[in-house]
């Protein structure tokens, strides 16, 4: 095997681990939650290797051009 091989292998097992500690970590946080007080968790929450998407913030050019544009 190469080591590409080998680095790809160890990526996917931290990936598959850690799928599993998140599922046992928001189960156990929302068995312990008070519904009427708390939303519910999802895996993800936990989960280093899941991408969050930004939210970006639309701004018209006027805003920009005040910002970047020395007077």
């Amino acid at each position: 095997m190469t080591l590409r091989e080998l680095a790809a292998l160890a990526d996917a097992r931290g990936r598959f681990e850690w799928e599993q500690t998140a599922s046992l970590m928001a189960l156990i946080v929302n068995l312990m939650r008070d519904p009427k007080k708390n939303k519910a968790v999802k895996a993800e929450d936990f989960n280093p290797y899941t991408v969050k998407e930004k939210a970006f913030l639309k701004a018209p050019l006027s805003v920009l051009r005040d910002v970047f544009v020395k007077k």
